[in-house]
């Protein structure tokens, strides 16, 4: 419980401590690129894990092309946002579920609005629709974005799962951006946080994380279907974990 505690502090102590920055850049947002605004999000992300000792190790980085992309994350743990964001180095937003949680913490909320992340509806399908759209603009602006297509915790959804089935509508806004899809691998992150709510266990852990090659078929051949190209991508996730858990 105590790294729990270590790491709550430090998310209350950071987010204070940006209020002033938030504010400068709310009141004139054009004085501010996306790097610099993004970058206050990467260094707390990376702080707040090294606090509890999950130390990182990030393969692969040469196979994120020098453009927009959307990155698909596998999801085994509460603290996967923050591997993905002390992971990426470019500005990125996220593609998150519409809950109640996100929103109701103000100046998180802001962080998550200015760093361009869409909320989706899965409930609604026209609404889901709209933040599909909404992350693909981002994208064509020229704003990475991130997505975990399998839409709940791995072991949630499939308990025996490795990667569980994906929400292959996610990848629709790689379609509609006409951008690269980069697959983003966590491996060994399932026990750094036991729990399946805000309050939960955290434990130290060595973590690594892979960018595979980027993906072009959906371009090439736009009338791949979304099935078809989701499942070769959790595929391909799947074998880059079995490759890691043989060598552990």
């Amino acid at each position: 419980m105590l790294n729990y505690l270590k790491f709550a502090t430090y998310q209350i102590f950071g987010f204070s401590c940006s209020i002033p920055k938030l504010n400068k850049i709310k009141k004139n947002p054009d004085n501010f690129t996306n790097k610099e605004i993004y970058d206050f999000l990467h260094k707390q992300a990376k702080k707040s894990l090294k606090l509890v000792n999950i130390n990182l190790t990030i393969n692969g980085k040469e196979n994120i092309p020098n453009q927009p992309v959307l990155f698909i994350c596998n999801h085994s743990s509460m603290l996967d946002s923050f591997i993905l964001f002390a992971s990426v180095d470019r500005p990125i937003g996220c593609v998150v579920a519409d809950e109640p949680v996100w929103r109701s913490m103000p100046i998180v909320s802001s962080w998550a609005k200015l760093t361009k992340c869409v909320y989706i509806n899965r409930q609604d399908n026209r609404e889901g629709i709209k933040s599909i759209n909404e992350a693909a603009n981002n994208i064509l602006k020229g704003q990475s974005m991130a997505i975990f297509p399998e839409g709940d915790l791995t072991w949630v959804k499939d308990p025996n799962a490795l990667i569980s089935e994906f929400r292959n509508g996610a990848l629709k806004i790689a379609y509609k951006a006409k951008c690269p899809i980069v697959p983003f691998v966590i491996k060994n992150s399932r026990h750094t946080y036991e729990g399946y709510q805000p309050i939960g266990k955290i434990n130290s852990k060595d973590v690594e994380v892979e960018f595979l090659p980027p993906i072009y078929e959906h371009i090439e051949n736009p009338k791949v279907k979304t099935t078809i190209l989701g499942e070769s991508i959790r595929k391909e996730m799947i074998d880059s974990i079995n490759k890691f858990n043989q060598n552990i």
